[in-house]
């Protein structure tokens, strides 16, 4: 087979994509807005009980208000008032409206993350107009009134070349500063407020989108391109209509073409950095497609189709740890107690990013066009692959319902290199892998689970010369071209010194994965390593070695894994977001191992 580069027009790409046939037995979801409504409700009912005498949002694991849980609190509830649910909650969101509105515009204000504040009081606002009564409206838009960005907030600065260093957070803010103005809240005279505010900070933020219209965050963790899109976007659609409309609203478009081609037929957002697996990902995913839908309802309908398919499969994603029958709530994609923090970095607290899901799928609902109908969406069309090779380093595979995710460069302290994510229809999710696993966290792990000794993904390792074990997973400057082979094959070449690893993938067929490792140059003694779940808080699968490969089962389905390789053991195991692993060793018996996978109900 000839090698072809793997380009990215997103445009072209995409309208190729939703050229083919919708797949078999493919059917609609039959969601509304309503499905949004009942998981903020389900949010902001747990809540509630959360609010003390004075407004304020009490988290139930730190047992005080932390950052943005208030504001938070007052958005989505505000936006089931609107659509006439939880009406026995509005003098509870009143009490809460107060305590924000006053604390925003107090001196101390910086203590509590007020650069996020705005744009959730501003939605609350909105969505109160003609249901608050006008005494308590006139209140809280006297309070807003007051507030000077470059006081209040925290990361702010009269100086431009301070601003050029700053990133989300001052697009939070120029969002929010942006819909204060276009909902009718004004400012004070004299300073820097509103739509002013955010053309001149939104100005030394244009730097920081990729070719793709992404947003780069520091160290490009996919979690601040999708949130920091979704608050300029939120900008628009309240009436933005300063210097930057035209350029940026091409830049966001491109953006949302890219958000197509990288996320999976099953919904949830890929892994990349910090603040990954939270539940809030799928939320902003929700807004921005429901958002993207109606741009295109009435110039491109089968595009608008495709965006409302991606919001509603990713609303599904979320009703493991949202929708459950027993009323548990969980912010992560995990099962630990919620004590323990298990998976969550040193901000993600229960209350706020819980909270945040409430709010992300607020605007979901808000933006929902119920008369645009679904049409498959690229992610389930697949037949392609899309790669980051200069920022955000992840390559994406997409094809008859399989979907891998590599990181080509990983930020050490969140991930790992190699294949980091393994997605097959009808394969519970964590069974194989949806992130590495990085060996010294920056997000917290729960008490008694063993310390990850080294950095794992699905990647081989082997020993050098002189007897040294190395591993892809632990590279970090390793070098990478990734070729099409044919359709549904894909190959990946990474460079690592004297070392070479090849994977070729082949997802030519639905329900079955076939992988291909090589392992050439100064390598001894390849064995391929493939983490199996062992336990994520709630779930413990029930794994067997078998010959050269295993079977693991969960949830009625068996995960088959076969190679042409060694007899498969388990050495040790490794802790990700989603919990503990086991490492199951496959030894190549020469310098290539083939491997095969499949999932059968049971």
């Amino acid at each position: 087979m000839d090698k072809q580069p793997i380009y990215n027009s997103q445009l072209d790409l995409v309208r190729r994509i939703l050229q083919e046939p919708n797949p078999a037995g493919w059917n609609a979801s039959g969601l509304t807005r309503d499905f949004y409504l009942d998981i903020i409700e389900r949010i902001v009912r747990t809540a509630a009980k959360w609010v003390n005498e004075e407004g304020a949002v009490i988290d139930p694991v730190l047992h005080e208000e932390h950052h943005q849980s208030s504001p938070r609190f007052a958005s989505p509830c505000a936006v089931l008032l609107h659509f006439g649910r939880c009406q026995d909650l509005k003098e509870k969101l009143y009490l809460v409206m107060d305590h924000c509105c006053n604390t925003l515009r107090s001196h101390d204000s910086i203590m509590f993350s007020p650069d996020f504040w705005m744009r959730e009081l501003s939605t609350a606002f909105h969505c109160l107009e003609g249901i608050a009564p006008e005494e308590r409206l006139a209140k809280w838009k006297e309070a807003l009134a007051q507030v000077v960005p470059e006081k209040n907030y925290k990361v702010v600065s009269p100086d431009p070349a301070l601003r050029h260093s700053f990133h989300n957070w001052a697009i939070y803010s120029a969002a929010g500063e942006c819909m204060r103005e276009h909902y009718g809240i004004p400012g004070p005279d004299g300073c820097l407020w509103g739509q002013r505010f955010f053309d001149e900070y939104v100005r030394q933020q244009l730097w920081r989108f990729n070719e793709y219209g992404m947003y780069q965050d520091p160290k490009e963790p996919i979690t601040y391109d999708i949130t920091t899109r979704l608050q300029l976007e939120a900008a628009f659609e309240a009436g933005y209509d300063g210097v930057w409309k035209k350029g940026l609203r091409q830049v966001l478009d491109d953006a949302m073409l890219a958000t197509l081609l990288f996320m999976p037929p099953s919904g949830q957002v890929p892994f990349g950095g910090r603040s990954s697996q939270f539940y809030f990902q799928e939320g902003i995913i929700c807004a921005l497609c429901e958002l993207a839908a109606k741009r295109n309802k009435a110039t491109n309908p089968r595009l608008a189709a495709a965006f409302k398919r991606q919001a509603h499969l990713s609303a599904l994603a979320v009703r493991p740890g949202l929708l459950r029958e027993d009323g548990q709530l969980f912010h992560i994609k995990n099962f630990f107690p919620q004590e323990s923090r298990h998976g969550c970095d040193a901000y993600g607290h229960y209350a706020v990013y819980l909270l945040f899901a409430g709010s992300v799928f607020a605007l979901a609902a808000l933006y929902a066009d119920d008369s645009i109908a679904e049409a498959p969406a690229v992610s389930e069309l697949g037949g392609f692959a899309f790669g980051l090779r200069y920022n955000f380093h992840k390559l994406f595979l997409n094809a008859n319902g399989n979907y891998l995710e590599f990181d080509l460069k990983p930020n050490p302290e969140h991930d790992a290199c190699g294949l980091g994510r393994i997605i097959m229809k009808d394969l519970p999710w964590g069974i194989l892998p949806v992130l590495p696993f990085a060996q010294k966290k920056s997000y917290c792990v729960a008490p008694g689970l063993p310390e990850t000794l080294f950095p794992a993904s699905i990647a081989p390792e082997w020993d050098d010369e002189a007897g040294n074990v190395c591993r892809l997973a632990e590279a970090q400057c390793a070098t990478c071209d990734f070729y099409q082979l044919g359709d549904g094959v894909w190959e990946l070449k990474y460079q690592l010194g004297k070392a070479e690893v090849v994977y070729v993938v082949d997802l030519t067929r639905s329900g079955r994965i076939a992988l291909e490792v090589s392992v050439n140059g100064n390598a001894f003694n390849p064995r391929m390593v493939v983490p199996v779940l062992h336990f994520d808080g709630e779930h413990s699968p029930e794994t067997t070695l078998r010959g050269n490969g295993f079977s693991c089962t969960m949830e009625g389905r068996k995960l088959e894994f076969y190679s042409d390789g060694a007899p498969a053991v388990i050495n040790g195991t490794a802790v990700n977001r989603t919990g503990l692993y086991d490492l199951v060793n496959i030894p190549f018996l020469d310098s290539k191992l083939k491997m095969s996978m499949k999932v059968e109900l049971i």
